[in-house]
């Protein structure tokens, strides 16, 4: 059978990076003794396919992890058999059954939604206006890394929808972008570009990103991948 997990990445977790999230959940699936299917060969391995890499730093909502399991199990029992061995800002909220011809990992990926917390106090007073006039150019130029190296791309189609928002302490942009194994764009992109075009030093400690979720496109609409289990 296939099963999805979503689940949290917050607090210090969100320090460990996406290979190390891997061998957490390897170790923690053999603790917890469930039924996990291996590959062949030398050098077997489980079959986990994680939904998108979260960028370190990074906290977040709304993560997934496909698993192949050679026997039949509730939901629960296999959410709970995981949680007891979980640290904790990782934790598996729900688990949905897959049928076998549905796409996992990457595969099922279209689009991710992000919040970018912004800390007022290092940025001008009129950075919002400024943030705002970007995305309403016709075309969004940023530089991304390819494997050939860093080139200049427009990022406007990939940008899906955007909307600003304030409290107190902090500006609040979030944005939903697309991503996964077709194409890829990440929200330090979007913001380091914001940044660039404005003259101001990006550093990490000044923002703070939080995914929302992850979702798959259905007839031009994004559902979460919960949504399409």
């Amino acid at each position: 059978m296939k099963a999805r997990l979503k689940f949290t990445k917050m607090g210090p977790m969100k320090f460990i990076g996406h290979l190390d999230l891997q061998r957490l959940f390897q170790r923690c699936i053999r603790r917890s003794h469930l039924p996990i299917e291996y590959s062949k060969g030398f050098n077997p391995h489980q079959y986990l396919y994680f939904a998108l890499p979260l960028p370190l730093g990074a906290t977040s909502e709304g993560e997934y992890l496909d698993m192949t399991l050679t026997d039949e199990l509730e939901p629960e029992e296999i959410k709970n058999s995981l949680n007891a061995y979980l640290p904790e800002g990782i934790n598996i909220q729900e688990v949905y059954i897959l049928s076998d011809e549905m796409a996992v990992g990457m595969a099922a990926v279209d689009a991710a939604e992000y919040k970018i917390f912004i800390d007022k106090k290092t940025v001008p007073l009129h950075f919002m206006d400024a943030v705002n006039n970007f995305f309403n150019q016709s075309e969004i130029l940023a530089e991304k890394q390819g494997k050939k190296g860093i080139k200049e791309v427009n990022i406007k189609e990939m940008i899906h929808e955007y909307t600003l928002d304030e409290n107190d302490e902090q500006w609040i942009i979030t944005l939903l972008l697309a991503t996964g194994s077709k194409t890829n764009l990440k929200p330090e992109t979007v913001i380091q570009q914001i940044y660039r075009d404005n003259n101001l030093e990006y550093k990490d400690c000044r923002v703070h990103i939080h995914r929302i979720n992850i979702y798959s496109r259905k007839n031009d609409l994004f559902l979460p991948l919960s949504d399409i289990s």
